[in-house]
């Protein structure tokens, strides 16, 4: 495995993306959507596809949902090709990358793509209509100040902590991460429509994934957990077949339930995109998970995304402290730590290659 720093702009994550199909002989799929990147360059999805065109059993695994958070798991999809010898998986087993699914929010150094929806509250948004987050209302205000300068972040933790003292910490985290849908500006908003990556999966499943038995989708993602250390957030409780598999194959002290969990350190959360996938597959065992690689604590990533997000409606990147509010919040994500960078790369291509393994074993 290639040691270098990692890529951190999305063109570089693609480039490196295409020559590793490329050097592996595997054609490259581009799906681009209609906005562009900081200099006007072109955005895609990009799906490689690995072994039989029709599978019965298959691995999928999603980088930049959170396109902030894709640069270490784009490293991964690309150490994982750099590997993978497509004649070494049975006939009826696939591998299907699908490289930056928010090109936009990699291009920009933001969570959420551009009209500002998280990609992971809106799956299938069109066909559901979800409940909505009534505790965010009251956060909204204190979350996405409309102040003419950059907000005290003092201020809020006093107003969070106020919060936390009068509802509970539950209730807070729950407020502010699992997903609300009356505030377009706000945060984790997931949208009034189905957005394009959304619909480009769905697309994808179809072509990839139509007619397969067994299915497994690892979601990448950074930010979650103690800094370096991998947690797979599952939404099926525990006992369930789902949390059964993802323990005896990817490590039993790595699974988290989201679902009917009072020790669960995030809540369940709505419009998700690698279980949602199930949907879209019939009758077939479909098992998933949201890989999260740790990076910096809660109240720093809180405080990041505070200052981020009123840049984004208020601020201009172009002066100098508003671009290291940005900058400050990618560091959140992606940590500037060689180290950290070598652990992830490390412990997630021993992820990785034991998902693959489960697969190809996986008969009953």
């Amino acid at each position: 495995m290639n040691a270098g720093p990692l890529p951190l702009t999305y063109d570089e994550c693609r480039a490196r993306f295409r020559w590793a199909a490329g050097a592996s002989g595997l054609p490259v799929e581009a799906h681009p959507i209609e906005v562009r990147g900081p200099h006007g360059q072109e955005l895609t999805v990009d799906v490689v596809h690995v072994g039989s065109r029709r599978p019965r059993r298959a691995l999928t695994v999603l980088s930049g949902v959170h396109g902030v958070e894709g640069f270490v798991n784009s490293q991964l999809q690309v150490d994982l090709l750099e590997r993978l010898d497509p004649e070494s998986l049975p006939d009826d087993v696939a591998v299907v990358l699908v490289h930056a699914v928010n090109p936009w929010g990699m291009a920009w150094w933001r969570r959420q793509n551009e009209s500002n929806v998280d990609l992971n509250r809106n799956w299938q948004r069109d066909d559901v209509d979800p409940i909505h987050n009534d505790a965010y209302d009251e956060l909204h205000p204190l979350a996405c100040p409309d102040t003419p300068t950059l907000p005290s972040v003092d201020d809020l933790m006093v107003q969070a902590l106020e919060l936390v003292e009068r509802h509970g910490l539950a209730w807070v985290r729950d407020a502010i991460t699992i997903g609300q849908y009356r505030h377009p500006d706000g945060l984790h908003y997931g949208g009034a429509r189905t957005e394009a990556s959304n619909r480009i999966l769905e697309q994808v499943v179809a072509e990839h994934l139509g007619g397969v038995e067994r299915s497994l989708a690892l979601d990448l993602h950074t930010g979650h957990g103690p800094s370096g250390e991998i947690t797979l957030l599952s939404d099926d409780p525990e006992g369930t077949d789902q949390d059964r598999f993802l323990r005896r194959h990817l490590g039993a002290d790595r699974v988290l339930a989201t679902v009917d969990n009072p020790d669960a350190s995030t809540g369940a959360k709505s419009g998700q995109i690698a279980s949602g996938f199930g949907r879209l597959l019939g009758t077939a065992t479909h098992h998933a998970t949201s890989v999260e690689f740790g990076t910096t604590p809660d109240e720093q990533q809180l405080a990041a995304t505070y200052l981020e997000s009123w840049v984004d409606r208020h601020g201009d990147r172009a002066d100098p402290e508003h671009a290291r509010v940005v900058w400050d919040y990618r560091c959140c994500f992606t940590p500037p730590d060689p180290g950290w960078a070598a652990t992830c790369r490390t412990g997630g291509a021993a992820l990785l290659d034991a998902a693959l393994q489960a697969v190809v074993t996986w008969d009953g």
